[in-house]
């Protein structure tokens, strides 16, 4: 797995193909967790952490605002 440097944030992402056939960035290793289920008196969650799952860029970047829809800029 090849990471690049984020354009904006300049922490290591990598692309992968999205669903819609368009690039999307990720975090290389992130902790993503899943939640099953809540306690029995619902005051908290029980969660697995998911292994090989990824976090896109967008969600953690400090200048992901640089990236988003046709308005952004570009730096």
């Amino acid at each position: 797995m090849t990471t690049t440097p984020c354009r904006g944030c300049g922490k290591p992402i990598i692309f992968a193909m999205g669903p819609n056939g368009k690039l999307i960035p990720l975090d290389p290793k992130p902790h993503v967790y899943s939640v099953e289920a809540e306690s029995v008196d619902s005051s908290q969650l029980v969660a697995r952490l998911v292994s090989g799952a990824m976090v896109t860029h967008f969600a953690t970047c400090t200048a992901a605002n640089q990236f988003s829809g046709s308005g952004a800029k570009r730096p």
